[in-house]
């Protein structure tokens, strides 16, 4: 099986998850809102009925919205702000060229507003919710790599749109949060190694190690952490967010996709 289609088999399966994944969250509060309003129709027979339907309704109102608001939740609570397009051309340009390689749509690219807290770390996210793709770097992204780099970071988040994972990670994190259960669910369809496997899927599009390797190096060097990042939207990121999920990360068991930035460099430099 070649790269594009371990590509196709990888989207195939996360997009099956993530949809089996929106229709059981869906559903999943039907049968107490039934169980309800059996027990209230021994009381009242229209009563509950009524309230059976109506909680029901409610829940599978409220899921369907923070499914389709997954991408938002995500980084609700960070300060952050649209890039414009003449802000970062470098950036705007490989992101498009990238986009046609990769066949998916252009997504909007934001940056973390630092201005009253300036930083020189570097990090990047992708979160994705139906059609719906929020890119979001750090302000350093956008001036200190070069082309080489970028092309790579940017593989890597735009390779994650294209498998579905994103958009699996984006809604286990949105329904389930920060935790073990999220872990569990994300381990069992993406596998270990997040961090890893993401990277192998840039390197299949870019056709360029070094490129992604270069950029890993330089925040390893530089620091990743995100002031500010809600820990519900640490599995977006490409590095850890801070240091408790450096900590998690270098023993291995953040089972995201920061996982340990000098394990990743060192595959890389293997290939």
């Amino acid at each position: 099986m070649d790269a594009s289609e371990r590509l196709e088999e990888r989207t195939t399966r996360l997009t099956a998850a993530t949809e089996r994944l929106a229709h059981n969250a869906t559903f999943v509060g039907v049968l107490p809102a039934a169980a309800i309003g059996v027990l209230l129709v021994l009381v009242h027979p229209v009563l509950g009925v009524v309230v059976g339907v109506v909680l029901a309704a409610a829940w599978v109102l409220l899921v369907r919205q923070r499914i389709s608001n997954a991408a938002d939740v995500m980084f609700a609570g960070l300060a952050t702000r649209p890039v414009q397009p003449d802000e970062a051309p470098r950036l705007m340009n490989v992101l498009e060229g990238l986009c046609l390689t990769c066949g998916v749509d252009e997504p909007a690219v934001e940056v973390v507003d630092t201005a009253d807290r300036p930083t020189d770390s570097l990090n990047a996210a992708v979160a994705v919710a139906g059609a719906t793709v929020r890119l979001v770097v750090t302000p350093a992204v956008l001036v200190d790599l070069d082309r080489m780099q970028l092309e790579g970071l940017l593989a890597n988040l735009l390779g994650r749109v294209r498998d579905g994972s994103a958009a699996y990670t984006s809604l286990v994190s949105a329904l389930l949060g920060p935790g073990e259960r999220a872990e569990r669910r994300l381990d069992a369809a993406i596998g270990d190694q997040r961090g890893v496997r993401s990277d192998l899927v840039a390197v299949d599009l870019t056709r360029y190690p070094p490129g992604l390797r270069a950029a890993l190096e330089s925040m390893a060097a530089r620091g990743t952490a995100v002031e500010g990042a809600p820990p519900r939207s640490r599995l977006c990121w490409i590095a850890p967010i801070g240091q408790r999920d450096r900590a998690a990360a270098g023993d291995d068991t953040a089972g995201s996709n920061s996982d340990a930035l000098d394990l990743r460099i060192a595959v890389l430099a293997e290939l």
